[in-house]
């Protein structure tokens, strides 16, 4: 097995079916957007666990720099083609490696829905800790 990063539209085309099974409400042309705008604004990285030629899961990432965590490794998109094979674990082990790397003495975080109980037992089995809770708005 080995680690794969988008390095261009040809990577992301191979990407994004794997990605649509996380994001099914998503078509091709905003995902290349998306892509693009989160890569020039935050240094969005896609990295996947490839296998013969065969995606076996699939991770977005950004650094991000706040008042509570300070430079910490946002996880926004994680994916098992495969469950119960071990691959989002390998993927979250490449996040920790990366965020030594990256120097992200925050950590790591990542927002799971709250509907979301299958994730969340996943993260927690993996030694994450539910310690917030998202809110979110549309503007009126």
């Amino acid at each position: 097995m080995k680690y794969k990063t988008a390095k261009n539209n040809e990577d992301l085309k191979l990407f994004f079916p794997v990605l649509k099974e996380l994001r099914p409400h998503l078509s091709f042309e905003e995902y290349l957007s998306i892509y693009q705008e989160a890569h020039a604004r935050d240094q969005y990285e896609m990295v996947a666990l490839v296998e013969n030629e065969k995606i076996l899961a699939l991770m977005g990432y950004r650094v991000l720099c706040d008042f509570v965590r300070g430079r910490h490794l946002y996880i926004d998109d994680l994916v098992s083609v495969e469950k119960s094979k071990g691959h989002g674990a390998q993927l979250l082990s490449y996040a920790e490696e990366k965020a030594r790397e990256l120097e992200c003495t925050g950590g790591l975080r990542l927002c799971a829905v709250l509907e979301n109980t299958g994730g969340i037992k996943f993260y927690e089995k993996n030694g994450w800790k539910a310690r917030a809770f998202a809110f979110v708005k549309k503007p009126l």
